[in-house]
């Protein structure tokens, strides 16, 4: 093995090998249990950020133990053609290359240039995932727009469309000006805005001189008003019921109507009814039959029966112009600020504009019980599970999905307008001529489908639900879905509703929620955003390796995870630590070392070792049944960091001579790989190639389990006791600069008998690791020349003086311990005689602290003894 560890290196080829061996494609004739998750498709809109890296690195974890399990595993990749933010990537990058819209270039050539994009994006996302050493089944790659969708989608959407469960209606829907389409309800972010309330005038007809006073914060759709509304139980408006108002500034008269669902509370109570753009008003439209007028355009500019000096202006502009009319007619009561909720596109953030609109909708009535029931009957858990409280809020509160969005990038509507009879067929392919009035001039519908739609039906259409193909036989349901909480609604409660309505069953068993990765600002990442970072960029500098284990220590399911850099650099360090430990062993191999281990041949530190591994490999079994991946993460560094580096190793230098502790440092070191694998993929196979078994990859061999066999509890307890001691006679050696390879007597002093016979046992480790030149141990310190103390529990260790100053610098150390320990001891008596704790903390906490102080009062009592032998 090379001297230092470069990552570069080692990361370059094993994924072609592993790719060329078809180590990542489940055999047809495998007999394991079926396992399969479905690759959260990452949008073709560039690149991956690093918070895709969290999204993807999580299930490749899951995934590489299952497969080392036995299980037959499919892990299937695919990409999404993310309809909005794509079609917006490629309109903003022709406008500052070439100066141009896509109506330049008309709908034909704008495809072909998202589809050029889409191919350049998905070669560079696809190089990204390999780098991160995904387990993906690439011979099943998938595209939602791919030609196989677009025909499973029209399917689904005639199906749909034939049950009534798809219908075209005129409602209020959310417009982006920007973006130029309707957006659903999830796609607006409501966002506190400091605006302004005005009051205007609205003279009643029939009184000339009176007026009801209505605020707004818009007033430039006042010019869409149709009525003024009032509760009808309101004594200030009651008599005023059914007069006309002449609505400022267009001289229109309108009515002034009670209705139940006005708030009195609000301004004046009286409120403009403006049903052409406003959700609530639209409803009151409806209940009192009046017209919508619609003043504001899909562009967001004045429109529509209104003053001629206000037509085409924006709506911003037109505001202003309002209320400066307003004012020089004397119609504005009074101004003041106002501090609101404002819908923002969530794509673009520009406001969203309320419109009447005629679109597509999916009825969502029938669709949504069926998917409540799966997670309150557990046919689906999520995890952790607070989620499903989330879940539950919103498909109790559903509401008919708009589906139809006016871009050109996406799946197109398989409907058809019949230009001699007005009908709409609605097909998977088109017919030819209308079967109505056997017409032939028939025009498919302008609009595509919401992107969420395809993507709602990912899980049973990859896995070939469209032909009933053997893969959808063997892997649906899929295991896991894993993804970030902030699309629960957007994608997987719509996988859910639509992988049981066409699946026949719950599309996932579990649903891993992870966190977001956020920048410093704390911000979400995104590519819109502009604050994204490349994970190649980590990975040239720090490795994939590194970025995998990074991620995976910090990824608590449903929390944040900020990004910072010197924890990747820690986990890099983490990574040499593998390297250094395993090239000691294996230059220490002289190839006699066999696997398997003769538990009366080995010695207690072989036994301590394989203790402690086995204890390790039941922790992290537990941890990833229960995706506690970050705790099986933390086990596994501190493991190989704190015992099998810090104390193992420096164990097996003293027994190097003996195979079978040759036979051990392999079998741990093995293990230790295996255990790494599913986090750090690359170096624990490179690594393993030097030690290799039958199997020629790692990945082919079985994940660690318990052994019964290595339960050795006598070896761990005697050589924890060595540690102990060990420790604490290192400690003295520091506090009192004794030079690290300065050779020292040591005399030792036990009150129990039986940590004594251990230690004895395995004073040839003491020595070495406490740089001893020769080592007793005593009944009675005090007949021995004075030095530096320690204590150690049962233990007590001197180190003899070499001069008076050693002797003085000893006391003053004691004294600061000694005092250090009585303020302690001070604090947690006043804790225990409080009440608060001792009433509130439960019994086996009460129980640590009183043992943890009954151990402080005995070390404090020690050391007042060794002041008063020195002083």
């Amino acid at each position: 093995m090379e001297k230092a560890y470069d990552h570069l290196q080692t990361e370059s080829d094993w994924y072609r090998r592993w790719e060329e061996n078809s180590l990542f494609t489940p055999s047809g004739h495998d007999t394991g249990i079926p396992f399969s998750i479905i690759l959260p498709p990452p949008n073709v809109t560039g690149s991956l950020h690093i918070g895709h890296a969290l999204t993807l690195s999580l299930p490749d974890i899951i995934v590489r133990r299952k497969k080392m399990q036995g299980f037959n595993v499919l892990w299937l990749p695919g990409v999404d053609h993310a309809g909005i933010a794509t079609q917006m990537m490629v309109e903003k990058n022709l406008k500052k290359e070439k100066g141009l819209s896509k109506e330049d270039l008309g709908r034909e050539q704008f495809l072909q240039l998202v589809w050029d994009w889409k191919n350049v994006s998905q070669q560079k996302i696809v190089s990204q995932i390999k780098k991160l050493g995904l387990a993906l089944d690439w011979s099943r790659m998938k595209f939602t727009l791919s030609d196989e969708m677009q025909q499973v989608v029209k399917k689904v959407f005639v199906k749909l469309y034939r049950e009534g469960k798809i219908y075209q209606g005129t409602y209020m829907v959310n417009r982006c000006p920007s973006c130029k389409t309707v957006l659903s309800d999830l796609e607006v972010e409501h966002k506190e805005v400091h605006g302004r309330l005005t009051y205007i005038r609205y003279p009643l007809r029939q009184e000339p001189g009176r007026w009801v006073v209505v605020a707004t914060t818009r007033p430039e759709t006042m010019l869409g008003d149709v009525a003024v509304a009032v509760h009808p139980k309101d004594a200030r408006y009651k008599k005023l019921i059914g007069q006309e108002i002449l609505l400022p500034l267009t001289g229109r008269a309108i009515p002034l109507l009670g209705d139940d669902d006005v708030d009195r509370n609000f301004g004046t109570g009286a409120v403009k009814v403006t049903p052409a753009h406003d959700p609530a008003d639209f409803k009151i439209a409806l209940k009192h039959h009046l017209e919508k007028i619609v003043v504001i355009d899909e562009l967001a500019r004045m429109t529509g029966p209104i003053p001629e000096k206000y037509i085409g202006l924006d709506r911003f502009a037109c505001r202003q112009e309002v209320l400066n009319d307003l004012r020089a007619l004397a119609m504005i009561e009074k101004e003041e600020e106002y501090t609101h909720n404002v819908g923002h596109c969530q794509r673009c953030e520009t406001v969203v504009e309320p419109n009447i609109s005629r679109q597509w909708f999916l009825k969502t009535a029938e669709l949504a019980p069926p998917a409540i029931r799966a997670v309150v009957e557990n046919q689906i858990v999520f995890i952790p599970d607070k989620w499903k409280k989330v879940y539950y809020n919103w498909m109790e509160n559903i509401q008919d999905w708009c589906i139809s969005r006016q871009l050109w990038w996406g799946h197109r509507i398989p409907a058809y307008y019949c230009r001699d009879c007005q009908e709409v067929v609605v097909a998977e392919e088109n017919p030819g001529c209308c079967p109505h009035c056997v017409g032939a001039r028939l025009v498919q519908d302008e609009d595509v489908l919401d992107t969420w739609f395809s993507s709602a039906l990912w899980p049973f259409t990859t896995l070939g639900w469209q032909d009933d193909s053997q893969d959808f036989k063997t892997f649906y349901p899929t295991s896991i879905m894993a993804t970030a909480f902030d699309i629960i609604f957007f994608w997987v409660a719509r996988m859910i509703m639509m992988g049981i309505h066409f699946g026949g069953a719950v599309p996932f068993r579990e649903v891993l929620i992870n966190g977001l990765i956020r920048d410093e600002k704390g911000q979400k990442m995104s590519k819109t955003k502009n604050n994204a970072v490349d994970p190649l960029d980590i990975i040239r500098e720090y490795g994939a390796d590194a970025l995998r284990f990074t991620l995976a220590i910090q990824a608590v399911p449903g929390m944040d995870i900020s990004l910072s850099l010197n924890r990747i650099k820690g986990y890099k360090a983490f990574a040499n630590k593998i390297w250094n430990a395993s090239r000691y062993v294996i230059m220490n191999l002289k190839g006699d070392e066999e696997l398997v281990i003769d538990a009366g041949r080995i010695s207690d530190t072989d036994k301590w070792v394989l203790h402690l591994l086995n204890t390790t490999v039941e922790k992290v079994n537990r941890c990833f049944d229960d995706y506690r991946m970050y705790e099986a993460a933390d086990l596994i560094y501190h493991f190989l960091w704190d015992e099998y580096c810090d104390w193992y190793l420096e164990f097996s230098k003293s027994d190097l001579a003996s195979p079978q502790t040759r036979s051990v440092l392999k079998l741990t070191l093995f293990r230790i790989l295996q255990l790494l694998h599913p986090f750090m993929p690359f170096i624990s196979e490179e690594i393993y190639q030097k030690i290799r078994t039958d199997k020629e990859f790692l990945l082919q061999t079985e994940f660690p389990a318990f052994n019964k066999d290595f339960v050795f509890s006598q070896a761990h307890a005697a050589i924890e006791t060595l540690k102990k001691v060990v420790a604490e006679t290192r400690k003295t050696r520091t506090e009192n600069r004794i030079e690290p390879n300065k050779k020292i007597p040591i005399f030792l002093k036990c009150e129990a008998a039986a940590e004594k016979k251990h230690l004895k046992k395995h004073l040839k480790y003491f020595d070495f690791l406490s740089r001893s030149l020769q080592t007793e141990i005593v009944a009675d310190l005090s007949v021995l020349p004075k030095g530096f103390r320690g204590v150690s529990q049962n233990w007590e260790i001197l180190l003899p003086f070499v001069s008076e100053q050693d002797r003085q610098q000893e006391l003053q150390r004691l004294r600061g311990e000694h005092d250090k320990l009585s303020k302690l001891i001070g604090q947690m008596e006043g804790k225990l005689s409080g009440g608060g704790f001792a009433e509130k903390a439960p019994a086996e906490i009460i129980q640590n602290f009183k043992k943890n102080l009954q151990e402080y009062i005995e070390k404090k009592i020690k050391i007042g003894k060794t002041i008063d032998d020195l002083s």
